[in-house]
């Protein structure tokens, strides 16, 4: 048995295959990743070198630091980021509330819809007997075609102390709403609802309100049609 024909000829099988070629590169990139790790390795001088000019780099004075003025500046900042959010969330919010209210608007109401929507703020009318009924507030006063109306789910209430006045012209618009609750809340025209209202979400009748204004909607003025006697709905 020839032992070195046989060594000479494995490794002229190696060479054609590549295989030295592989084993070469194998060790080449091996050496060199121990090269560069020794060079920038954490324990490296180039590394310890590296950390102590950045620590020199980056040393604060505090004597010299205006603490006051620098948290001044981070509050304005998050100022500043806050309200962005809450006008641009606002501004999304108030918008999708609106859509949502005015999706179902109608083109035309009716003054006996708007009464028959008050009696859902009357809170007492489970205590009324058999033949007792709670009588609501209606005034309508036409005024060279215009009309003053003064609505309240309150009984015997005048004209000017009604929770609900609205001012309608001869074409059925409403030009202006007055709404005064218990708590004194009021604004002089429907244009200039509460935004924080809205936000909150409108309901019942002012939310009815809110849709006729925004959508234009005309309301007619059907005095004898509105029922003000209200009896307990368990007797209905």
């Amino acid at each position: 048995m020839n032992l070195n024909q046989m060594v000479m000829e494995s490794l002229a099988k190696m060479e054609s295959e590549g295989k030295v070629q592989e084993i070469v590169e194998k060790h080449v990139e091996s050496t060199v990743n121990d090269v560069v790790k020794d060079l920038f390795g954490s324990w490296s001088d180039f590394s310890k070198d590296l950390k102590k000019q950045a620590k020199e780099a980056l040393q604060i004075n505090f004597k010299d630091l205006n603490l006051p003025t620098y948290n001044h500046l981070i509050l304005q900042a998050i100022k500043d980021k806050l309200d962005d959010e809450i006008t641009t969330n606002g501004v999304n919010q108030i918008k999708q509330q609106i859509e949502g209210l005015l999706s179902d608007s109608k083109r035309e109401y009716k003054l006996s819809e708007l009464v028959n929507e008050l009696r859902e703020e009357i809170g007492d009318l489970d205590e009324l007997g058999y033949e007792d009924y709670h009588e609501m507030t209606l005034h309508v006063d036409d005024s060279y075609g215009s009309y003053w109306i003064g609505l309240d789910s309150r009984n015997d209430v005048s004209e000017y102390d009604c929770k609900y006045r609205l001012l309608v012209n001869s074409e059925g618009e409403i030009c202006s709403v007055k709404i005064n609750d218990k708590e004194s809340y009021s604004r002089k025209n429907i244009n200039e609802f509460d935004i924080k209202a809205v936000l909150k979400g409108l309901h019942g009748l002012e939310e009815t309100l809110f849709k006729i204004y925004v959508s234009g909607a005309k309301l007619i003025v059907d005095e004898d049609k509105c029922e003000l006697e209200i009896s307990n709905p368990e007797y209905d």
